[in-house]
C-alpha cells in the first residue's frame, strides 16, 4: 500500500481503526474521517505507538449533517490530490428514533444519506483506473426492506428495523454506485465484516447498556471484523470485483431484495433527492 492514499470514516474505534492501523503498518497515508476530533487524536495516537512512522491525516466529518458532510469532502478536495481508497466505515445504530440536523430519521442519514453524498462529492478524486470505494454493510440487510413509504421510520420505529433498511441500503448503494462506474476503472464493493463487538451499539441508558453487554457475549474482535475489508483495500480481488458482496474473504450473494436493480435505481433517486445532488 504504499503510495496509496487511504480515507476511512469511522477510523477512531473498532474496524474502522484496526483498519487504519493495518493499513497504515502496510505503508499507506491514511485519513481518518471521524466525527470528534479529539477521538482522531487518541486514534492516532494509538496507531503511532504500534507504527511511529505512520502516514496519517484527520479530516472532521459528521454523516448526520448533509452540511458537515460537505464541509468535509471540499476540505478532503482540497487537501488531497487524489484518493485511492475510500472506505465508507462509519455507521450507528439508534436504539431510539432521533431526527438529524436535516430531519431524517438518524439511522437512515448516519448509514446510508451521509456516505452517499460524501462518496458522490469525493468522486472528482478518487484514483481513475485503480480507485476502490469500499462499503460496509451487514447480513442484517437480509431482514431488512426498503420502507418506500415511510423511509423515516415514523410509524413502528424498532432499532433493527432500522438498522436493517439501512444496511440493504449499503447493499444497494453499491449496485447502482458499480453500475455507474463500470467504464471508470473504479470498483465498488459492499462486505459484511461479521457480528463485531464495536461501539456501534449505544450505551447511554441502562436498558442500552445491558443489550450491548448481552450482545457482545456472541460478538468477534473488531480484528477479525476488519480482515475482509482490509482485503479488499489491499488485495486482488478488490481492484477486478465489482457491485459484489463479500464475508470472510469470498464472495456471497446478497438477499433476493439486495439483488433488485429497480429498488437500487429507485434508491439512488430518492437518495440524490433527499441529498440535493445532481447524482
Amino acid at each position: 500500500m504504499t503510495g496509496k492514499t487511504v480515507l476511512i470514516t469511522g477510523a477512531n474505534s473498532g474496524i474502522g481503526l484496526v483498519t487504519a492501523s493495518v493499513l497504515a503498518g502496510m505503508g499507506a497515508r491514511v485519513v481518518l474521517a471521524c466525527r470528534r476530533a479529539e477521538a482522531a487524536k487518541q486514534a492516532m495516537a494509538e496507531i503511532r505507538q504500534r507504527y511511529p512512522d505512520a502516514r496519517l491525516e484527520t479530516v472532521s466529518l459528521d454523516l448526520a449533517s448533509l452540511q458537515r458532510v460537505r464541509h468535509a469532502a471540499a476540505e478532503v478536495r482540497e487537501r488531497f490530490r487524489r484518493i485511492d481508497v475510500l472506505i465508507n466505515n462509519a455507521g450507528l445504530a439508534s436504539m431510539q428514533r432521533e431526527v438529524t440536523v436535516d430531519g431524517f430519521e438518524k439511522t437512515f442519514a448516519t448509514n446510508h444519506l451521509g456516505p452517499f453524498l460524501f462518496t458522490h462529492l469525493l468522486q472528482s478524486v478518487i484514483t481513475p483506473g485503480s480507485g476502490r470505494i469500499i462499503n460496509v454493510a451487514s447480513e442484517a440487510h437480509r431482514m431488512g426492506r426498503m420502507h418506500w413509504d415511510d423511509l423515516q421510520l415514523e410509524q413502528g420505529y424498532w432499532v433493527m428495523k432500522a438498522y436493517a433498511q439501512s444496511k440493504l441500503a449499503n447493499i444497494l448503494f453499491t449496485r447502482a454506485l458499480a453500475r455507474r462506474l463500470a467504464d471508470t476503472g473504479i470498483t465498488v464493493n459492499a462486505l459484511h465484516p461479521g457480528a463485531v463487538s464495536t461501539h456501534i451499539w449505544p450505551e447511554r441508558t441502562w436498558y442500552e447498556r445491558a443489550f450491548s453487554r448481552l450482545l457482545k457475549l456472541f460478538l468477534i474482535s473488531p480484528e477479525k471484523g476488519a480482515r475482509t475489508t482490509i482485503w479488499l483495500a489491499s488485495g486482488v480481488e478488490g481492484g477486478r470485483s465489482q457491485g459484489g458482496y463479500f464475508e470472510g474473504c469470498k464472495a456471497r450473494k446478497p438477499s433476493a431484495r439486495g439483488r433488485n436493480d429497480d429498488d437500487a435505481e429507485r434508491l439512488w433517486e430518492i437518495s440524490a433527492a433527499l441529498t440535493g445532488t445532481d447524482a
